[in-house]
């Protein structure tokens, strides 16, 4: 968690059509995902992929590389992002 003397704390929503997945990337601060609808297939480095839920809550690590699939051929996926920060943190970063 950060530690300045402030912190920002950011409430996102994200949707992933089927088949979607996110861009590689890693965290500079753990973020905590709430699924609203469908499945999400969150694989981290070096673990076994974790499929969560809806009505299921995880917390990404920080600093670790990871990206996340929606694997239905049909169902949305919906999720609600709580992220909590130093000032003007990038929200993530790009792995190239």
């Amino acid at each position: 968690m950060p530690k300045g003397e402030r912190q920002e704390v950011r409430v996102l929503t994200a949707s992933l059509k089927p088949g979607d997945k996110t861009v590689f990337h890693t965290h500079r601060f753990p973020v905590t995902v709430f699924i609203l609808e469908g499945a999400f297939t969150l694989e981290l480095a070096g673990r076994a992929p974790v499929v969560v839920k809806a009505g299921q809550a995880f917390v990404e690590p920080p600093n670790v590389k990871m990206t996340g699939y929606n694997r239905s051929s049909t169902e949305p996926l919906r999720v609600v992002i709580f992220y909590t920060s130093d000032p003007d943190t990038p929200f993530l970063d790009p792995i190239k």
